[in-house]
């Protein structure tokens, strides 16, 4: 079981028991699916009624948010081209 709430769009989350980080990147309603994409980039979807029975915690964005990116080398993007500063 999480205590991590409602899952949001845009917040980092570990899986407590296998150490998997990952962001959610949709929340559909109509599916009833929460849409995860790894680190590594893999893309994966839950079942919105698993999510509170699941090992999370909130996590923080890793310092090197280009994992999942193909072709881009950390020293290449700024502070200001990560996602998340767009976001708000």
């Amino acid at each position: 079981m999480n205590e991590t709430g409602t899952p949001r769009v845009g917040d980092w989350y570990r899986n407590s028991e296998n150490g998997e980080i990952f962001q959610v990147v949709s929340v559909d309603a109509a599916s009833g699916t929460v849409q995860i994409q790894s680190f590594a980039g893999e893309l994966d979807s839950i079942d919105a009624e698993d999510w509170p029975d699941l090992p999370l915690v909130t996590a923080p964005p890793p310092e090197d948010w280009t994992g999942a990116l193909e072709d881009v080398e950390p020293d290449d993007v700024t502070e200001d081209d990560s996602p998340s500063d767009r976001a708000h």
